[in-house]
């Protein structure tokens, strides 16, 4: 059995990162505390080894996995949602030549929606939630669909009585980045074992034992080679997940979809291109569309431009948290408007209110900021060459 993250574990990452590449984020739900984690923009050594001094501990299981807990306070149950993995030739445990020859187990197709969870609280009730929020809409559309079908309702609670969180793709017409998808309804992909780790695709459960009512992840057959070829022109899907005999995931996404989705290799000697796509994650979608060595120039233009953006993020964190930490000292003793007259014209005094009055907002807000400061090719320019190492 491999690591598994644990709440302890979670609280020191976020602690050493100082709450801002990984959170934490806690809901109420019938009296009882629900904790969650998150993280933003995170390089393969702050998965792979968040705690150097506790090698033991990774972060591949930072978003999405929920700790419950009893009213007394107690840890009841932990739920684990998919582990963070990678684009094939995104990081150097998935270059083509490490996996070329490694024995595949199945491969499903990756889905344009939302990752829904469905966990449970001690009282027995069912509870859905994303990756990031326990109150999205497509959470709740998700449950309200769940219930739709009592046999559904069974079988997932089964499966949460047996260790297991039952992990499903919210898939609507309103609900998705470019493949069109019909009436909305939930595709199981399949399940996480909350005590091992293990992640189990649709296809590996035993079929009878699911409603036959319920929709499953497409299946399919082929070698690595196959699905690398077929992402060059096949049309109409996001693309596929690969999961080895050893475990390990990797993703192969079309061609298609990165055009739909507007990531253009051609663009990425752009700075203002490279910070869009870095503050909101799909830059690694576009890099795994170039070779490391022939596109060598490409891959260090990125490093100059996200270096900067990280020491421009450190910037803007240090001016916020040490506005909150003046608010939170004994001068002000909770008077909102002695505060704001006295600082109100420091940087980044809007970001503090943010993270003083709705902290779960204010990583968006950040982002939204610097996309805004960012989203023409000069201003960006500026930044990075203001804040490059």
């Amino acid at each position: 059995m491999g690591y598994v993250l644990k709440y302890k574990d979670a609280q020191e990452i976020s602690q050493k990162y100082n709450n801002n590449n990984f959170w934490e984020f806690s809901f109420m739900k019938d009296g009882y505390k629900l904790s969650s984690f998150n993280y933003f923009i995170c390089g393969w050594n702050d998965f792979e080894t968040p705690l150097p001094n506790r090698p033991e501990v990774n972060a591949f299981d930072m978003r999405g996995t929920t700790f419950v807990f009893n009213k007394d306070g107690s840890l009841w149950k932990t739920f684990l949602m998919l582990p963070k993995f990678f684009n094939i030739n995104q990081v150097e445990s998935t270059q083509y030549g490490k996996i070329k020859d490694k024995k595949i187990l199945n491969i499903t197709a990756k889905e344009d929606g939302s990752l829904v969870a469905f966990m449970m609280l001690p009282n027995g009730k069912l509870f859905s939630k994303t990756i990031g929020s326990f109150t999205s809409e497509q959470a709740e559309a998700a449950y309200k669909l769940l219930y739709e079908d009592e046999e559904q309702v069974l079988w997932v609670k089964n499966m949460l009585n047996s260790g297991y969180t039952p992990l499903f793709e919210y898939l609507s017409w309103d609900n998705r980045v470019v493949v069109k998808y019909a009436a909305p309804h939930l595709c199981l992909i399949g399940v996480r074992d909350n005590i091992t780790g293990a992640y189990y695709a649709a296809e590996e459960l035993v079929r009878n034992s699911i409603p036959m009512s319920m929709h499953l992840a497409g299946s399919y057959a082929g070698d690595l080679d196959y699905y690398v070829e077929l992402a060059k022109t096949m049309e109409g899907k996001e693309g596929w997940v690969v999961k080895f005999t050893d475990g390990q995931l990797v993703k192969i996404k079309t061609a298609w979809y990165f055009k739909l989705h507007g990531l253009r290799t051609q663009d990425i000697n752009r700075e203002d291109y490279v910070i869009k796509n870095y503050l909101e994650e799909t830059l690694d979608d576009v890099m795994s569309q170039l070779d490391p060595s022939e596109d060598a120039d490409a891959f260090a233009f990125v490093k100059k431009v996200t270096d900067a953006i990280d020491n421009y993020i450190i910037h803007v964190d240090k001016g916020v948290d040490e506005l909150v930490e003046l608010w939170n000292s004994s001068f002000y003793n909770g008077h909102w408007s002695k505060f704001a007259t006295d600082n109100h014209k420091k940087a980044f005094f809007g970001l503090a209110r943010v993270k003083i009055d709705k902290p779960e907002d204010y990583q968006r807000k950040k982002k939204d900021m610097i996309l805004a400061l960012t989203n023409h090719l000069k201003p960006a320019k500026q930044i990075v060459e203001k804040w490059k190492r």
